[in-house]
């Protein structure tokens, strides 16, 4: 990656796909400005140049065959101390951050967001790199994947699972291969700031998988919700960081001191 401020890039770019319908089937290919030995980069072209992404979904999906769902709790290590850039770095003008113990830089503000829903997030997109179904599991709110997945069932005939291993080869496709979550960061959406009835409006749109007036029904069964504007890094296999999601809102509700992703 070259040497462009960070906050620049993030403000700049978009998203390739929507996040939660995944991509349709793009050719992988190998970045042309990767730093590996010359056998390196022509032995990645070989694997990923024959690799679209069906041939990755299907990978995924073999792998996650017997894969079970999971109620365990997530397992978080200590999170670093408040790390605070130098202004003329590369990441000087994206603020302080604290690095968890997989080694992601997390930026966010713990007036707003406990270190814990933050680190739920940071495992949530573990869970695409690593192609980790059960992990996924544990972060999405447990309402939410029964009823997408019968939604799923009846309305498209496939399950849940099928469209965790689409939005795994989605995001692959971004990073020509197998990537590395490195940074997240996430804010209070910029409408939510302006109107607390974002979140009503933000459930509208699962209407169809959800049914009417979940909104209602969600704030009696859990604790507190939580509306989060984020944006995520990843290094593909040459250790080049590009941007994988940008700007995309997302809710997580907290019930008996645990954090879930609606997604």
């Amino acid at each position: 990656m070259n040497k462009m401020k960070l906050t620049a890039l993030l403000l700049s770019a978009v998203m390739g796909c929507g996040f939660l319908t995944g991509c349709g089937d793009k050719k992988i290919t190998v970045s042309s400005t990767s730093e590996s030995s010359e056998a390196e980069t022509s032995e990645t072209q070989e694997d990923t140049t024959r690799m679209d992404d069906s041939d990755y979904k299907e990978i995924v999906l073999k792998d996650i065959e017997f894969a079970e769902r999971s109620d365990e709790p997530l397992e978080f290590g200590e999170l670093g101390e408040e790390v605070t850039p130098n202004a003329e770095d590369q990441d000087g003008d994206l603020g302080s951050y604290r690095e968890s113990s997989d080694g992601t830089k997390l930026y966010f503000n713990d007036d707003e967001f406990p270190a814990e829903l933050v680190q739920t997030l940071e495992k949530y997109f573990i869970s695409f790199a690593e192609s980790d179904f059960t992990m996924y599991t544990r972060c999405a709110y447990p309402d939410y994947l029964d009823r997408m997945d019968k939604y799923l069932q009846d309305e498209y005939g496939y399950d849940i699972k099928n469209s965790f291993a689409t939005q795994c080869s989605g995001l692959a496709t971004t990073t020509n291969g197998k990537f590395k979550i490195s940074r997240i960061k996430i804010d209070v959406p910029a409408q939510y700031q302006e109107d607390k009835d974002n979140l009503e409006a933000y459930f509208e749109n699962f209407t169809d998988i959800l049914g009417d007036d979940y909104y209602e029904k969600l704030k009696k069964d859990v604790d507190n919700i939580y509306d989060g504007e984020f944006y995520v890094m990843a290094e593909d296999r040459m250790g080049n960081e590009t941007l994988l999601i940008s700007a995309y809102e997302i809710v997580f509700v907290e019930k008996d001191g645990r954090y879930y992703v609606f997604g």
